[in-house]
């Protein structure tokens, strides 16, 4: 990885955005064109969120004074996952794109989950505690502002409901960028994007914080060790009932809990992609006795008040996150979380660097 010699490229951007983007590369000399997340504290951004550095800048312990996220979403090129403007992310499971991303060198990894909390708690912190963050919700424009458009990746229209809903990465307009400049990171809205980081196993929250460690959540917010008895669970609603006609069906809005309704037999191994729960952030139900903790807030499990988007879950197997939404979805929010499919989807993946 080439980081510190001064090339061209890399000092027009680090000019041109006073030092707030920059472009490494990979090694095989590919450029990454990135924004720096200064460190923040979480009572800075909500004394609600808790209090120190939120989670995104303690890689493995250590503290980061900065983080380094893709502008755009990510494409797959000579095997590396690279950010750069004006091309078709790819689309690939999750393990692709973790190879690919290690691929390119010391300190580049798939966005995390935290480090995308981060950059839209910053948005919601700018917009007045408000997420007005827009994107591709509509086959290349967006649904709540049908004017804002980008270039798609099939050449067609925007607007128009055939082809391929993608975008090219950075085509649209400033409103589709965190900060609202030409130096945000862009397009978190659309197209859904793998974050790192969190899963849902067997309907329990669990995430990683440190590399290769996983942690489940106590109602007081404390992580403990996978299966401890009394953590914090997404499931159906407890009077719903799953059915086993291989239809995938909605089964209402998604409840936080410290247990679980029993699956039908065998899909806690099998995971099929059958019936689910889906709702909007502020349907998701809180179960008698049960409280939020901070750390789900900061890291934008169940958001603070003024986040779009929804949740939905499929309580039974491994499942791992994505944010955002495809552009044919009209769904608003770059906050939208699924928990509902395996490893093995296809979604784009976003690089990032911190060491």
């Amino acid at each position: 990885m080439i980081f510190s010699v001064k090339d061209s490229l890399r000092q027009a951007v680090e000019a041109a955005s006073g030092g707030l983007a920059t472009v490494m590369y990979t090694r095989k000399g590919q450029p990454v064109f990135l924004r720096r997340i200064p460190r923040f504290n979480l009572e800075d951004i909500d004394p609600s969120l808790g209090t120190g550095p939120h989670p995104a800048f303690v890689v493995n312990g250590e503290t980061k004074s900065e983080i380094w996220i893709g502008m755009y979403p990510g494409v797959i090129s000579q095997g590396e996952l690279v950010s750069v403007p004006g091309v078709a992310p790819t689309a690939t499971s999750l393990a692709n794109a973790v190879a690919a991303a290690q691929a390119a060198g010391p300190g580049f990894h798939v966005m995390t989950n935290a480090e995308f909390a981060a950059i839209m708690l910053l948005h919601w912190k700018q917009n007045g505690g408000q997420d007005v963050l827009r994107g591709n919700t509509q086959w290349g424009r967006s649904h709540e502002a049908p004017w804002e458009t980008a270039v798609r990746v099939d050449g067609r229209a925007p607007g128009e409901a055939v082809g391929d809903h993608l975008h090219l990465t950075g085509s649209g307009p400033l409103a589709w960028r965190h900060d609202g400049t030409a130096w945000g990171v862009a397009d978190l809205v659309s197209p859904r994007q793998w974050v790192s980081g969190l899963r849902l196993v067997n309907g329990e929250i669990q995430v990683s914080l440190t590399e290769g460690i996983w942690h489940a959540v106590l109602p007081d917010g404390s992580l403990v060790a996978p299966g401890t008895a009394g953590t914090l669970k997404f499931d159906v609603p407890p009077n719903a009932n799953y059915s086993e006609d291989g239809v995938a069906q909605n089964l209402g809005t998604p409840i936080l809990r410290t247990s679980r309704k029993s699956p039908p037999a065998g899909w806690d191994d099998s995971a099929p992609d059958e019936d689910f729960a889906r709702g909007s952030f502020a349907e998701v139900a809180v179960d008698t006795g049960v409280s939020v903790p901070s750390i789900l807030r900061s890291l934008l499990i169940l958001p603070p008040t003024g986040f779009k988007g929804r949740l939905a879950v499929r309580p039974y197997g491994t499942r791992l996150a994505t944010r955002g939404s495809w552009g044919s979805e009209l769904t608003q929010g770059a906050a939208t979380l699924d928990l509902d499919r395996t490893g093995n989807a296809f979604r784009v993946a976003r690089p990032a660097f911190a060491l």
